[in-house]
């Protein structure tokens, strides 16, 4: 072959490959797609005292606020990230979209659902304090998936699953005078990891004031109680606007909270000066004997 024909085969190739090249699209950018697995507990279609939930309403109707992040999966870099921010919008659905740099690879998202701001990520951004301060704190939710990101794979759809779940008690026959209360709860789960582990212990301890007698409906939203524990649970009633000396005080029950499930409580104050504690066992009112303790 002479030079010639040496010449017009380089260039050839050149052009060939400047056309693959130019045939060759980038990744397109990376997208995901949240949506939202527990809309409702899971017992809801046993308990009236909570009010059932269309499953069609707007993302922002379950999950207010969303905070994620994008590490790399080899190095835990962090990729991308934005803090607690409010959801906006009618979508069913609340969809991400990043920059088209990113490189192709292998990352992990985590998303948090329903923080009122970043306080119970400030310890450990990978793990959410579920009672800050032992308070109730915010209704939870949490999604982490692992993503390969290249042309064939850029469209993922992940669930939000939420990390408590929900202590009703009613509150039936008490005198008039009562105005307020507080309660306790033990042997809680402190926190949640990004996998959904749950470690440490905590406690709650809630206020609360009603006009509404003598039948009162007070709600609080708990961690899972810690593996193989129940968690005791004590009320204080007070006719007095001061939480120094309670009119009332109840015996400590053990119940056992559980991720998205409703545990619901009936308290009837009666003529004997003693209250009779009831929990709702599938539809069924059954008095608590065995679990209640001094």
């Amino acid at each position: 072959m002479n030079t010639r024909n040496y010449i017009y085969l380089f260039t050839s190739l050149l052009l060939c490959i400047s056309c693959i090249k130019e045939d060759i699209k980038p990744c397109p950018p990376l997208q995901i797609n949240i949506e939202i697995k527990d809309k409702n507990y899971f017992n809801i279609n046993n308990v009236y005292l909570e009010e059932y939930k269309d499953e069609n309403l707007p993302f922002k109707e379950y999950i207010p606020t969303l905070h994620y992040t994008l590490y790399d999966f080899n190095t835990g870099t962090i990729v991308g990230q934005k803090n607690v921010f409010s959801v906006s919008g009618d979508e069913k659905a609340f969809q991400i979209t990043f920059p088209e740099n990113i490189p192709s690879g292998k990352y992990v998202f985590t998303v948090w659902g329903g923080l009122a701001d970043k306080t119970a990520l400030i310890d450990d951004p990978e793990k959410a304090t579920l009672h800050v301060g032992n308070k109730e704190g915010d209704d939870l939710y949490l999604s982490n998936d692992t993503l390969i990101y290249d042309v064939d794979n850029y469209q993922y759809t992940i669930n939000m699953e939420r990390a408590k779940g929900k202590l009703i008690v009613q509150l039936v026959n008490l005198p008039r005078a009562i105005i307020h209360s507080d309660n306790s709860i033990d042997h809680l789960f402190k926190r949640v990891d990004r996998h959904f582990n749950y470690s440490e212990s905590t406690s709650v301890y809630k206020q609360s004031d009603w006009k509404a007698v003598p039948k009162t409906v007070i709600k609080t939203m708990l961690a899972p109680s810690e593996k193989d524990q129940y968690s005791l649970l004590r009320f204080n009633f007070y006719a007095t606007a001061r939480h120094d000396l309670p009119t009332l005080t109840t015996q400590g029950i053990n119940i056992a909270m559980r991720r998205n499930e409703l545990t619901v409580l009936k308290y009837v104050y009666d003529d004997s000066g003693d209250f009779k504690i009831y929990m709702l066992v599938n539809n069924n009112w059954e008095q608590q004997h065995g679990l209640v303790i001094n």
